[in-house]
């Protein structure tokens, strides 16, 4: 392999690095914004509130007044309405990261393997000049 090739190469390298680096970006944005989508949905369901307080061991439920019930009720449709609207945005942002996913992974593998043959490449570039240096003229 002559200079030309290694240098040809070694460009080679340099861009899909380059493509690998922006891929991997995009790919890790998109699993952060599907991470905070996640811990959203488990915020609401963790705020999530009964209709009623819990009536103490043995005891008879208390009655329950209408306006905090209606309060209530309320509240939890709007959990309710929140949820679905991110589990929508959730399934668009999943369906995002496993479209790009693929595209990372064939970028990280092309820039391994242009790396693997330019160091191949030099490896021979040099053994080939020792032994030009070591055999003679």
């Amino acid at each position: 392999m002559d200079r030309r090739r290694l240098s040809a190469l070694s460009d080679l390298h340099r861009l899909s690095a380059l493509k690998s680096d922006s891929e991997l970006a995009r790919l890790a944005a998109v699993a952060a914004s599907r991470n905070r989508l996640r811990s959203a949905v488990e915020a609401l369901r963790e705020t999530e509130a009964p209709l009623g307080p819990a009536p103490a061991p043995g005891a008879q439920p208390a009655p329950l007044d209408p306006a905090l019930l209606g309060a209530r009720l309320a509240h939890r449709r709007w959990i309710e309405a929140q949820q679905k609207r991110l589990n929508q945005q959730l399934a668009l942002v999943t369906a995002d990261y496993l479209r790009q996913k693929p595209a990372a992974a064939r970028a990280f593998g092309r820039a391994k393997v242009l790396e693997e043959l330019g160091d191949r490449a030099r490896v021979t570039l040099l053994q080939t000049r020792d032994r030009k240096v070591r055999d003679g003229p």
